[in-house]
């Protein structure tokens, strides 16, 4: 196995993985609904899982998760177990996975959100007995999901187009080797 390829696509997802980092961090916050705004990085880590699968989902989510521990004020691991899940949850759709068709990725994001607020919810909320799930479930879960969802439809084809650049330069690079 050539090296080239491999280190090829670790450059390609660090560089997406801190692209995604500053839109989450910094370009989305500007544009929020009703003080919602779009989680980026579940977007990242579930279009890797589906698309990849395996080691590489886990490894992105855990890398996602510990850069935005890394920023943020809460409690340093959270997210990067919360990511390191939902790589883990989205890599076993990696066989079920059609590029064309939108119906799953959509539905695997929409989930990983709501997964992503139920795990915020009971790290952070109930465990200061914060207990009004109703209220965070229907004033920032389902806004939030549905946002998610929506910078999905534009968010998407940049990785996969990277994704499937990156598969064909992995096949010339495995004709060259034969």
């Amino acid at each position: 196995m050539e090296i080239k390829p491999i280190i090829k696509r670790i450059i390609a997802y660090v560089l997406v993985t801190v692209v995604y980092f500053l839109l989450h961090t910094s370009v989305f916050p500007n544009f929020q609904l009703g003080g919602i705004a779009p989680n980026v990085m579940v977007i990242l880590v579930s279009v890797i899982g589906f698309m990849r699968g395996g080691n590489t989902a886990l490894v992105l989510g855990m890398a996602s998760g510990i850069l935005l521990d890394m920023f943020s004020g809460s409690y340093f691991g959270m997210y990067a177990v919360i990511y390191l899940v939902i790589g883990f949850i989205n890599s076993g759709f990696h066989q079920l996975f059609f590029g064309d068709d939108m119906k799953l990725p959509l539905f695997l994001i929409a989930s990983s959100d709501f997964v992503y607020g139920l795990l915020v919810y009971g790290c952070i909320y109930f465990m200061r007995a914060r207990y009004d799930f109703g209220f965070y479930l229907f004033h920032v879960m389902i806004p939030e999901v549905v946002y998610t969802v929506l910078v999905s439809l534009v968010l998407y084809f940049p990785i996969y187009y990277l994704e499937q650049w990156l598969n064909k330069s992995d096949k010339r690079s495995e004709r060259k080797l034969v």
